[in-house]
């Protein structure tokens, strides 16, 4: 089976395509994750600007909350998809190229497959 993600084969095994799947909705989730923790981090520096110091306001300890579970959305949906992103090179029985991280390697074929669905 061919390591290149440019022209990817449509015949992947079925364990393989829904691992790859999931490793896409994975990576949705993370960007998802990754604008909540920013939002919630522009929020809380707004407010945090001037706030009086002490103990903090409710509105504060919310943002603060709001903000740490973002974060642990983001460390959970990254976990799912190297897991997932693993899973489907095992099942494909790909190689990962030499200096090429798992990721990157798999992104490569998530946006593969996403420009041939567009075409």
């Amino acid at each position: 089976m061919t390591n290149h993600p440019d022209n990817p084969s449509s015949e992947l095994p079925p364990e393989a395509s829904a691992l790859l799947a999931q490793a896409t909705a994975s990576r949705a989730a993370m960007d998802r994750a990754a604008r909540d923790t920013a939002t919630a981090a522009d929020e809380l520096r707004r407010y945090a600007k001037f706030s009086r110091p002490g103990q903090p306001s409710a509105h504060i300890v919310q943002l603060r909350q709001r903000q740490a579970a973002a974060r642990m959305d983001s460390a959970r949906a990254r976990q799912a998809f190297l897991q997932a992103a693993h899973g489907f090179v095992h099942a494909a029985g790909l190689t990962l190229p030499p200096r090429v991280s798992l990721e990157s390697f798999v992104l490569s074929w998530i946006e593969s497959g996403t420009s041939d669905a567009a075409r």
